[in-house]
């Protein structure tokens, strides 16, 4: 059992830019919105509704799970995803993450002039596209004359590599190193203390650490298991006897993975 002390320890070696850490501190539809008047620059934004850790169920196909997800006054959609590592396709991730929002989000019978604009912003550690910006605005463009094509989708990219000592920058580094107090977040700030100096904060951090890990050892469980099944598919192995010997995978995610691998490839 950790003492207090230890607890505290543990929990000052934590940032906003942790994914743990960040889901607690979105969780106050307060700090979320003051992180998103700060890099959508709207200093008069307001966030009517959000969600940490939303489930996107997709059936038949990968489900998501956003790191925030927030809905504006004017009823448009705000992604917002916090990523450490520099270990993935995150564009594509972020392509993904969009298509789930639209499929789950929008009405059938929806007029698409009715479809709601989608913020999709990915924080990073790391600066994704290397031209030493701490922000990218994402567009699309008439190639032949270089006209922005507005269709309501807004790509944003942010990271704390860079510091260009813009208001957005100084809340990056924040994100990165995050002690001490700031003016333009008072509420970020106010937060990160409660969760690393208040006792009470401080045992709450340590029980979502914990629960964390432990859904991270499930998570890397199932996808070797699922790895194994692949590999027992590919190798003729039916569906019964796999279904039969990995139990944690449902007969009908085995036969759906079979299909996938019948498929023939372009």
């Amino acid at each position: 059992m950790q003492t207090y002390e230890e607890q505290k320890a543990v929990i000052a070696k934590l940032n906003v830019i942790d994914d743990i850490f960040f889901q607690k501190m979105a969780e106050d539809p307060a700090v979320a919105e003051e992180i998103l008047r700060i890099i959508l620059e709207k200093p008069n934004l307001k966030v009517i509704h959000s969600q940490t850790q939303r489930f996107l169920r997709n059936v038949g196909a990968h489900s998501v799970i956003l790191d925030l997800l927030c809905e504006d006054e004017d009823h448009s959609l705000i992604n917002c995803e916090v990523q450490k590592a520099d270990d993935d396709d995150h564009q594509r991730r972020v392509r993904f993450n969009h298509s789930n929002i639209d499929t789950v989000f929008v009405e059938k019978g929806l007029d698409y002039k009715d479809l709601p604009d989608v913020y999709l912003i990915f924080i990073s550690k790391f600066d994704i596209f290397g031209e030493d910006r701490t922000i990218y605005h994402i567009n699309r463009i008439i190639e032949e004359t270089g006209s922005v094509v507005d269709n309501g989708v807004h790509e944003i990219y942010v990271n704390a590599e860079v510091n260009d000592y813009s208001d957005i920058a100084e809340l990056m580094q924040y994100f990165k190193n995050s002690v001490g107090e700031h003016q333009n977040f008072i509420k970020l700030c106010n937060r990160v203390r409660y969760f690393k100096e208040d006792q009470k904060g401080v045992q709450i951090m340590c029980q979502a650490v914990q629960e964390y890990a432990i859904n991270f050892a499930k998570e890397a469980t199932k996808k070797e298991h699922i790895q194994t099944a692949t590999n027992l598919l590919l190798n003729g192995v039916s569906v019964d006897l796999i279904a039969k010997s990995i139990p944690s995978l449902s007969r009908q995610f085995i036969e759906e993975l079979n299909k996938q691998l019948q498929q023939p490839v372009n």
